[in-house]
């Protein structure tokens, strides 16, 4: 967990560059009025506990910005297009019988 603003900040932003299935969360804790912010590609991951509203926003703004506009040629595989694939040959339910 990072304890300032502005290494979080770097370290997130280098981690969605980096790789192109990172993602960022933001979860929001009613009792304790804290939100958790993190960023992981499963390999490696930022988190940073905020109460501070403009640091969520911003936060918030700038990684859907940076995900929106990722290059599509630099994601290798398409998870929907492999679930589609494989039920394309197999059709079940229920058939006509006679």
């Amino acid at each position: 967990m990072l304890k300032s603003w502005d290494s979080f900040m770097t370290a997130a932003l280098d981690l969605i560059m980096e790789s192109p299935q990172a993602r960022a969360k933001v979860k929001y804790y009613k009792v304790k009025q804290i939100a958790l912010l993190t960023v992981t590609d499963d390999k490696k991951h930022c988190i940073f506990k905020s109460r501070n509203v403009d640091e969520i926003e911003q936060f918030i703004k700038l990684t859907s910005k940076l995900m929106l506009n990722v290059d599509p040629n630099e994601v290798k595989e398409d998870p929907q297009e492999q679930k589609t694939d494989k039920k394309q040959g197999k059709k079940k339910g229920k058939g006509s019988k006679k």
